[in-house]
């Protein structure tokens, strides 16, 4: 959602004529370098089947298993949306080779990170 809210800043300040922004027309993508990187967190990892989802109920949607697939379906659809959104609109202006989008996956493993260091 930052990246969205950072790119539509600058367009805004761009069309506003601020002279702390080069001179370029907000539309003009190709002038635009966007490397948008996730936060690290956890997408849990956790999978359901469909069969599964489909016997649970509103409360096996709000709460299975310790975890609240609903709001994680919600909240892991919303970061999703907004990078397809950007990868759209930089695809629309021939752009799309100036917007990077990289996923970090959180490691708990104490194995890994000694691997690491």
């Amino acid at each position: 959602m930052q990246t969205l809210v950072a790119i539509s800043e600058v367009a805004k300040q761009m069309s506003k004529k601020n002279p702390d922004f080069f001179p370029i027309k907000p539309m003009n993508y190709e002038r635009y370098l966007v490397i948008s990187i996730g936060t690290g967190a956890n997408k849990n990892g956790t999978t359901y089947s469909a069969k599964a989802a489909s016997e649970w109920g509103v409360i096996g949607w709000l709460f299975h298993n310790g975890r609240t697939p609903l709001i994680t379906c919600y909240n892991n659809a919303s970061s999703d949306m907004v990078d397809y959104h950007n990868s759209v609109v930089f695809q629309a202006f021939h752009s799309e080779n100036y917007y990077l989008r990289i996923d970090v996956r959180v490691c708990t493993s104490t194995l890994f990170l000694k691997n690491i260091i």
